[in-house]
């Protein structure tokens, strides 16, 4: 996030210091929820706060910074916080708050449902179209849409399990690592099915209904953006390395 936040402490106040990117809707929310690092006495860590926007001028707003290949109706600026004074009762809980396991890593399953319900998009999308050209009969149109709609399908059972999980573990500390083994699991395992759906639906459609105004041609630009979520090859070592604990420890109990 280039320069980062800080918070620093005045006399009965804070004082903002730096710029936060990808601030989602910051042409229009009025109370911005933003993190940044703090280091007092009484507080230290990554500390949450809830700023007013109508304190910053409409030159913090850097509304040139977002120029993506999708979402671009997100409208996820650059802002300037250089300066906010930032009251006491401004902060939201203690630091360390938002990073708190396994409610942070296990929160993937939130964005992995938005994921999925382009992947539907997509999908429905490309069956209109293929409708509107009378292309439905052809048995190669058949044969991807059948490879779609199983994807999604699949897709739908990894929500649904992992939100099972997810209210069944959340109170429970032994299941934790489960919890976020699990979340991680649908994170990757959404990403490729979006990607295949993608894929199938370029066969489907060609050139042409990637064309706008066809909606396929929006719609294939947002789902590509917003798969790219962060850390995406340490989640499959993490999924890797939680598997490989339960076999060592398994099979250290049997050798003991």
């Amino acid at each position: 996030a280039g320069d980062g936040i800080e918070i620093i402490s005045a006399v009965e106040e804070f004082i903002l210091k730096g710029a936060k990117t990808f601030c989602s809707g910051a042409a229009m929310v009025k109370r911005a929820l933003i993190t940044g690092n703090i280091n007092t006495e009484e507080r230290k860590g990554w500390q949450m706060m809830i700023v007013d926007m109508d304190k910053l001028s409409p030159e913090a707003t850097d509304k040139t910074s977002w120029k993506p290949m999708g979402m671009n109706a997100s409208g996820s600026y650059r802002v300037d916080f250089n300066g906010y004074n930032l009251p006491v009762n401004e902060l939201l809980a203690m630091p360390g708050t938002y990073l708190k396991q396994p409610y942070f890593n296990a929160g993937a399953i939130r964005f992995a449902a938005v994921q999925l319900g382009g992947g539907e998009a997509v999908a429905h999308h490309t069956m209109d179209y293929l409708a509107s050209l009378g292309r439905m009969d052809d048995p190669f149109q058949k044969t991807r849409l059948a490879n779609i709609f199983t994807q999604l399908q699949t897709g739908l059972l990894w929500l649904e399990q992992a939100g099972k999980h997810y209210d069944q573990w959340c109170t429970e500390s032994g299941h934790f690592e489960d919890m976020i083994a699990y979340a991680n699991m649908t994170r990757v395992a959404i990403e490729e099915i979006c990607l295949i759906i993608m894929s199938d639906s370029n066969r489907c459609v060609g050139a042409r209904g990637l064309m706008a105004p066809y909606e396929l041609e929006r719609l294939h630009r947002d789902l590509t953006f917003y798969l790219r979520q962060p850390a995406p090859d340490a989640t499959r070592l993490k999924i890797a390395e939680h598997f490989i604990a339960q076999h060592t420890e398994t099979n250290g109990a049997d050798l003991q």
